[in-house]
């Protein structure tokens, strides 16, 4: 009878590991970020489906961590740390993807963006490169890297961003130049140490004159796909 019951159970378990074989548990969900290059702004944070996303404000020239949402539409708002809103929209989120969201300045206006990421690692000895140009009163730019005249990114004004480029690993900076000129207005003072595999996102940012906190400049965000 006990032999009788013990292959009963066997049977069940067998059958039910048998069912589960290559069902495993899937990636239900999809990710976001959000850069604040908005000095207009100031401190922000992130509202998906009215709950709160992030426990402290993202401030000027910060950024979140991915925060994981089920992947369906969500409505999305981005609201100052005073409460008032910046941005109210609805957005598909697809499964498995990530995604950047990003709040800037042009002519004094905020503006925003979404883009999609796509971080497939470059192999060997190379990282990967992206540019946005949010700065919000420089003119059209070409960014070049050191005393090297080749232009990385080319023509870009306002509110444009480029894909991923794969670049090799070396301490670089880089210079923001007047359009078809190899004439920098901005350069980074230190290097950016470039790591194999990694994802560098570079903003140029701020205002052309001012020498406060939103100066012009050229600001580096590195991640390796899975902060």
């Amino acid at each position: 009878m006990k032999k009788n019951l013990y292959a009963s159970i066997f049977l069940a378990i067998s059958i039910f590991l048998f069912s589960c074989e290559g069902n495993d548990v899937k990636e239900t969900s999809s990710k976001i970020r959000f850069i604040n290059a908005s000095s207009v702004a100031g401190d922000i944070n992130v509202f998906i489906d009215y709950k709160k996303v992030f426990a402290t404000d993202i401030q000027y020239l910060n950024y979140s961590l991915f925060s994981k949402h089920i992947a369906t539409t969500h409505v999305i708002q981005v609201k100052t740390a005073g409460g008032s809103t910046l941005l109210d929209t609805s957005m598909n989120f697809i499964l498995g993807k990530t995604y950047t969201g990003i709040l800037y300045d042009s002519m004094n206006t905020i503006k925003s963006m979404i883009y999609e990421e796509d971080f497939t690692t470059p192999k060997g000895s190379y990282c990967k490169l992206r540019f946005l140009h949010l700065s919000n009163n420089s003119p059209a730019t070409d960014i070049s890297v050191g005393a090297d005249t080749s232009v990385l990114f080319r023509d870009y004004v306002n509110g444009q961003s480029s894909e991923y480029l794969i670049y090799g690993i070396d301490p670089v900076y880089f210079n923001a130049n007047y359009a078809g000129t190899s004439i920098p207005y901005y350069s980074q003072f230190s290097n950016v140490n470039l790591k194999a595999g990694n994802f560098y996102t570079i903003f140029l940012k701020g205002n052309t004159g001012s020498v406060n906190i939103d100066s012009i400049g050229i600001a580096v965000i590195e991640n390796n796909g899975n902060y």
